[in-house]
């Protein structure tokens, strides 16, 4: 596997937050949005959402999806 000097620090701090979302029983996922939340609002700044919640656009035909 591929690495170097920022990839490494990468994996440190993912590791270190999964521990954090361990000892407060939150999923990863759920931290990594708090922390963005409280960032957002230190820095006032807007939160915007897109409106597409994931999955695919039309698993069964990409070139349809492609349009």
């Amino acid at each position: 596997m591929y690495t170097n000097e920022l990839l490494e620090e990468k994996y440190k701090a993912q590791k270190e937050l999964h521990q954090i979302a361990e000892e407060d029983q939150k999923s990863y996922f759920d931290l990594i949005e708090q922390f963005v939340k409280e960032l957002y609002k230190d820095k006032n700044w807007n939160l915007v959402y897109s409106k597409r919640r994931g999955g695919f656009e039309d698993q069964g035909n990409p070139q349809k999806a492609l349009g």
